[in-house]
Formats: C-alpha cells, sequence, structure tokens
C-alpha cells in the first residue's frame, strides 16, 4: 500500500461520515449470524451473495428457509437435487453454480464438521473451506471474519474499486495481495477489520459507484487519485 494511503484516516473519515449501523439485509452474513441460523446456513448465506447483491441473494435466502429449513440445518439439504435447489435459490444468479458448491460443502464437511464451524480450529478451518471447489478466498474471509472474528479481509469488488481509486492498489491487484496490504495498514483486530470491510463495501454502494459516481459528495475525494484526475481535465 502506498505510503500516502493512509487506510486507518480513510476508515476513520467513512465512519464519521456514514450512520455505522448495517442492516442485516443489506449484508446477509449479518442476518444469518443475527437470527441465529446454523453455521451452515451462515455459510450458505455468504455463498448466495457471490457475484450478486445481498438484495437478490436475501430472496434466495428466503427461498431456502421458507421450502427447506429455517435454520437451514444442514441435514435437510442432503437428499434435494441439485437442480432442485438450483430453482429455489435462482433469484441469486449464478444458481446452478451455486448449488453446486453447496452440494460440495455437504459432500466434502460431515455433519459433524458442520455443527462445529463455529469451532473447528480457523487455521484448519480456512483450509477446509478454501479446498471446497466454489467457496474460494472470499466466501472463506466472510465466514472468517463475520462468523469466527478472525482476522482476515474479505475484498470484493466494491472494495478494491474504492481502493483502487484512492490510489492504496493497483488495478487489477491480485486477491490476496490486497488482503495482505490491508491487515498490515489496519492490524489485526478484527473488529476493525470488520468496520473497515462493511464501511468500504457501504462507500461503494452509495458513492463510490462503479458507474457515475458521487463525487462531489465524497469526504475521501481530497485523498483521492481518480478524483484529482478528473479535476485536472
Amino acid at each position: 500500500m502506498k505510503k500516502e494511503c493512509n487506510l486507518r484516516d480513510i476508515i476513520k473519515k467513512l465512519l464519521e461520515f456514514y450512520d455505522f449501523n448495517p442492516k442485516p439485509e443489506d449484508f446477509l452474513a449479518i442476518k444469518a449470524i443475527k437470527e441465529g441460523m446454523h453455521p451452515f446456513g451462515i455459510l450458505v448465506s455468504i455463498i448466495l451473495t457471490q457475484n450478486t447483491s445481498d438484495k437478490n441473494a436475501l430472496r434466495a435466502l428466503k427461498n431456502l428457509r421458507m421450502h427447506i429449513d429455517p435454520d437451514l440445518n444442514p441435514a435437510p439439504f442432503k437428499n434435494i437435487k441439485t437442480k432442485n435447489l438450483a430453482e429455489l435459490i435462482k433469484p441469486s444468479g449464478m444458481q446452478l453454480i451455486k448449488a453446486k458448491t453447496i452440494k460440495n460443502v455437504l459432500r466434502t464437511l460431515t455433519i459433524k464438521e458442520l455443527d462445529t464451524l463455529l469451532e473447528i480450529d480457523p487455521e484448519t478451518l480456512k483450509e477446509k473451506l478454501i479446498a471446497i471447489k466454489g467457496v474460494g478466498p472470499k466466501t472463506t474471509d466472510v465466514f472468517l471474519l463475520m462468523a469466527r472474528k478472525y482476522p482476515t479481509f474479505p475484498v470484493d469488488t466494491h472494495i478494491r474499486r474504492v481502493l483502487a481509486r484512492l490510489g492504496c492498489i493497483n488495478k487489477g491487484e491480485e486477491y490476496r495481495s490486497i488482503r495482505k496490504k490491508v491487515i498490515g495498514h489496519l492490524g489485526k483486530d478484527p473488529a476493525l477489520l470488520h468496520k473497515a470491510h462493511i464501511i468500504l463495501i457501504t462507500h461503494g454502494r452509495k458513492v463510490c459507484t462503479a458507474r457515475s459516481p458521487k463525487c462531489n459528495l465524497c469526504p475521501l475525494k481530497q485523498l483521492c487519485d481518480y478524483y484529482n484526475s478528473q479535476m485536472r481535465r
């Protein structure tokens, strides 16, 4: 991360700018945790958010809770055919891929392991989850940070865009490199990493949008490479 990119100051400014009170429906992992879903259900809720909005993922989650199990316990998922599962989660998009990922989780981990996702050694769990086809590092990091309060940092498209525009990372920089830089800058306090994750996503959704960013409203514009380059045109 560039020396002039003071990420702690950036996060502080964003926390002052926004009312930090994330709505559960805007962050499905938070919703699943607050509503006491099974650990498997928390993981499924995160899988549903892959490459889609939380609004669409929420619709898919509601279908699963209505038609399979309110708390998304793993046992009832065992006998559901992949195509039927895909139909239920269709609102989230990429439904067949996500259904296969959920099935991969069920094939890879035993019910006992799924029951103890909140108790397994986090380093061991990290290895197990990343090894499951379709889960990947971001989904794993979201689960570890949100559900286990483990010091990691999930990087989504909003966070990548915000940090790239600020000049904190290079465009197209590799996921693990970004995660390492953020943790190196913010430290390993899970609470701070959680806040940074949520507030950067919030900023990417509300102000630093992919199209027509609202730079005039941005509390970071004086620090932003993108804004300053636009002003020079």
